[in-house]
Formats: C-alpha cells, structure tokens, sequence
C-alpha cells in the first residue's frame, strides 16, 4: 500500500469571498512555483495579464464564480475575467498552500521552571 500524492486541494477564501470555492492543481515545478512566486509578490508589469492567464491554464482545476449570471470556466481565459481582489486573494492562497505550514517558533515554550514567583508549598503535616 503506498502514499496517495493529492494534486488538488481546496482553498479556503471564506473571509475575503463568501460563497467562493477554488479548487487548485498543487502539482507543479519549482520554475512554476517560483514564477508565480515572484507574480505573487512583485508583479511582473505587463507580463502580468499573460501570467495570470497562465496559472488559470496551469492551476485552477475547478471554481463555482460566475460573471453576470454566466459560468466562468476553470482556465486562464476564465481567470482573466475575474476582478483583480479575487485573482489576487486565489495566487496568494495558492502560494500560502504551496509554501505549506510557517517555520516553528524560534523560542521553545517554557517549562515553568523560571516562574518570577516563588513556588507555594503545603507545610509537612506531623
């Protein structure tokens, strides 16, 4: 029995976009991953419309938004026609997912051991 790779997870974009549910293609290249990377933090002047058309083509596998009571379809043309705050809040999730869980803490939790106050015994009963 071997360990099933999901390439698909759910982003969760409840908070900005009620109602929103994205799918995306988590199965990518580091090259991909970078590019979106730099999109994500920098944007790319006017390779940006070609770009984000890029990752609707590459990573969007499914998503319920509609335009004016029509269906947008899950690829770059799709993307391209939704408002920049949601094709902003999807890359941005996507890169959150793909970049996974932050580095822990750098300071380990206490152990009680340095507590400012003085520890409370119970006197010996004789």
């Amino acid at each position: 029995m071997g360990f099933e790779i999901n390439d698909v997870e759910s982003l969760d974009l409840s908070e900005k976009f009620p109602g929103l549910e994205v799918v995306v293609k988590v199965a990518t290249t580091f090259e991909e991953f970078e590019t979106m990377q730099r999109i994500g933090t920098a944007g790319m002047g006017a390779d940006m419309d070609g770009a984000l058309r890029e990752f609707g083509d590459k990573f969007l596998d499914s998503w319920n938004a509609t335009s004016r009571g029509t269906d947008l379809p899950a690829d770059g043309d799709g993307f391209s026609r939704a408002s920049l705050p949601v094709k902003f809040a999807i890359l941005s999730a996507w890169l959150d997912l793909m970049r996974g869980p932050s580095a822990p803490l750098e300071q380990e939790s206490s152990s009680g051991l340095d507590s400012p106050e003085d520890s409370t015994t119970e006197p010996d009963s004789e």
